[in-house]
């Protein structure tokens, strides 16, 4: 639910004319809990337009018509990318678990990060795959990617980010991010998706549980699970270092 939100809100930020397809979009957002009981005439109705500009509509941001994208809302049974929800916590807990994590960032290991510079470094492009809400984050990374001069993808449709590794060659790189590792269960679609698809292959975690998970090259564990509910601001700082890191490699290598 929360990937379909982050697209529709996507295609409102970024409107530059308060069009049919900007009104179709922010009609499904003050429906999005109805989303996934509509069918095509009743969202139609809904959006007071016809059922052809519904399909025309979800074509634009990224679904091959309507049913693909309610679909994207109905996960399939066994399959979760949902992360445990976030409760409260107070500003010292907060506090200490962010400085745990940030110690674990502290102390990766030389050749993990020298690894990952290094492929980043050498990668013709890079695939992020960030999930629910950590989509930020991994936008964010995107962000700082680029402005380094690297071509990357950050897709927010679930099902484009699937279909979308297809396209990944061996000279590229697939970084995806899952701080609870629930989109990587036991024959979940999206791990035998990556599985299957070539380049080198990055996660980074919360799990110790994933450190031998078969499908990556490398497994990167930069926080403790027990503290999740900081995992947004743990990357940042990750990928702080990181980039810290690629530009002074980069430097060398120039």
């Amino acid at each position: 639910m929360e990937q379909l939100i982050y697209t529709l809100l996507a295609y409102i930020n970024n409107s530059l004319n308060k069009d049919i397809n900007y009104n179709i979009a922010k009609s499904m957002l003050e429906n999005i809990d109805k989303i996934e009981s509509f069918s095509l005439d009743s969202v139609s109705e809904a959006c007071n337009v016809a059922p052809s500009t519904i399909n025309r509509f979800c074509k634009r941001i990224g679904f091959k018509n309507f049913s693909h994208m309610r679909n994207s809302v109905a996960i399939p049974a066994g399959f979760s990318i949902q992360e445990q929800a976030d409760h409260g916590i107070t500003t010292p807990s907060f506090l200490k678990q962010l400085e745990e994590n940030s110690k674990m960032i502290d102390e990766i290991a030389e050749s993990q990060l020298e690894w990952i510079v290094q492929q980043i470094k050498q990668s013709k492009k890079i695939v992020i795959l960030g999930f629910e809400k950590h989509q930020i984050q991994a936008m964010e990374l995107q962000k700082k990617l680029v402005l380094l001069g690297k071509l990357c993808e950050c897709g927010t449709n679930l099902y484009k980010q699937m279909d979308g590794l297809s396209d990944v060659t061996d000279a590229d790189m697939i970084i995806t991010i899952s701080i609870q590792g629930n989109i990587l269960s036991h024959n979940s679609i999206i791990l035998e998706k990556i599985k299957a698809a070539r380049g080198k292959k990055l996660l980074l975690t919360f799990s110790n549980e994933l450190e031998q998970l078969e499908g990556f090259h490398q497994v990167l564990q930069c926080g403790r699970i027990e503290n999740s509910s900081v995992s947004s601001y743990t990357l940042l700082r990750l990928f702080d270092v990181l980039m810290n890191r690629y530009q002074r490699y980069d430097s060398n290598w120039s």
